[in-house]
């Protein structure tokens, strides 16, 4: 057990490290939303990287963290799910309006595209699904159905959790991605599957309003 409770605190401090410097910068420059947004993503994914590098394993290299090809049945399974769940997390949003934390009325269209459907599910995924979620993996055993599911529901329950900000909507759907986009790059044994599961996700919300 406290092997596992250090496995937890060093995810929570890595996830610190990744975050801290972009808020920061954002804190010190007082950029517009136009460019906060893109900041935030470059930090964050430079960080990132940076700890993928650091902690890679050596005879498993960056694949631990999900940087490895995916099998084609999880990208078509990942299709799938992320245009149905989508279009249902869409209209959910629809009908509850959730307080964005930052006023996105100044963006432009492609913006919208460019950082919250491409940029910010790969991103939160190589952060959360592949970062965090292969740290607590590597510490836990995987013989038991819960512990091999501990590492998905764990950093699912962290994402539901930064999302808060936007309301108990936004924050249920974040964990609700998280947990199967967490499940797909479990199984898949790659980040692919799950960024664009999570793509489409944001994709759906994004051009819902367009419909």
């Amino acid at each position: 057990m406290s092997h596992v409770l250090k496995r937890l605190a060093l995810v929570l401090l890595l996830f610190v490290s990744v975050y801290a410097p972009a808020f920061a910068l954002v804190a010190w420059l007082h950029p517009s939303v136009k460019l906060t947004i893109p900041l935030i993503i470059a930090v964050s994914v430079c960080m990132a990287a940076i700890c993928v590098a650091l902690l890679a394993n050596q005879s498993k290299g960056i694949r631990e963290f999900g940087l490895a090809r995916s099998p084609f049945s999880y990208v078509i399974a990942a299709t799938i799910a992320g245009a149905l769940i989508g279009v249902v997390f869409a209209y959910v949003a629809a009908l509850f309006p959730a307080h964005a934390p930052l006023d996105l009325s100044t963006l432009r269209p492609w913006m919208i595209v460019v950082y919250f459907v491409i940029a910010a599910p790969i991103q939160e995924e190589l952060i959360f699904r592949g970062l965090l979620q292969g740290v607590i993996a590597r510490g836990v055993s995987s013989q038991t159905f819960s512990a091999a599911h501990f590492p998905v529901f764990f950093t699912a329950t962290l994402f539901g959790i930064i999302h808060l900000d936007s309301g108990i909507v936004v924050a249920t759907e974040a964990v609700l991605l998280g947990l199967i986009a967490g499940e797909l790059r479990r199984m898949s044994a790659s980040l692919i599957p799950a960024i664009l599961f999570h793509a489409l996700l944001n994709a759906a919300s994004a051009l819902w309003p367009l419909a």
